[in-house]
């Protein structure tokens, strides 16, 4: 993993800390270990991202593969400026843009995790599953491109700037898009009972 990123020491099996940009340059100079390093470390968010951007972790875990794999084999071509993790993220919504064109169909898990803690008011499973219906049927109705803008930075805390460069979009529609979106999402986001915002 890339423990100086994430704030955790190394196994006993690694020698030293390894910084991500030292495991980028070396997977992009070819070397298989540095870049299954880059995989363990960020294989779980992505798979994450991608579940809750198409709806289904089986098919978010297969998406991240072909995720890695377009990462393998394009490394070689990516820019000195851009971050690995930005471009890391580019690379899977493609991905599943190119999934969502093809089967025309939009499923979104819940966008909010909450603890039990931090939710008294959902009772039992059942009012659960309720919510997160609630949940998906209210993000369904966002574009695909509004609800990526609101994943990215929302759910995994990417810049405006940084969700431009990975959308190819301004950072002026990245701002314009999470702030419809979210915005669409209250109008149709009905709570279960107790529930607030």
């Amino acid at each position: 993993m890339i423990y100086q990123v994430f704030g955790e020491g190394p196994p006993d099996c690694l020698g030293e800390e390894i910084s991500l940009e030292q495991l980028v340059a070396q997977a992009r100079g070819g070397d298989a270990t540095a870049f299954a390093r880059l995989f363990e470390a960020f294989n779980a968010p992505i798979c994450t991202y991608l579940a809750r951007l198409v709806g289904n972790d089986e098919l978010g875990r297969d998406l991240a593969q072909d995720t890695f794999l377009k990462a393998w084999k394009g490394l070689s071509s990516l820019q000195g400026e851009i971050q690995f993790r930005a471009w890391l993220y580019r690379i899977a919504t493609n991905v599943a843009y190119s999934h969502l064109r093809h089967t025309r169909h939009v499923r979104w898990l819940p966008w909010i995790q909450v603890s039990e803690n931090e939710s008294p008011s959902i009772e039992g499973p059942e009012e659960w599953v309720s919510e997160v219906d609630t949940i998906q049927h209210a993000l369904r109705q966002l574009s695909p491109q509004y609800r990526a803008c609101l994943l990215l930075q929302v759910i995994e805390g990417f810049s405006q700037r940084e969700i431009a460069r990975m959308l190819h979009i301004s950072e002026k529609s990245v701002g314009s898009n999470v702030s419809r979106a979210r915005e669409q999402f209250r109008r149709f986001y009905q709570p279960t009972k107790g529930v607030t915002e």
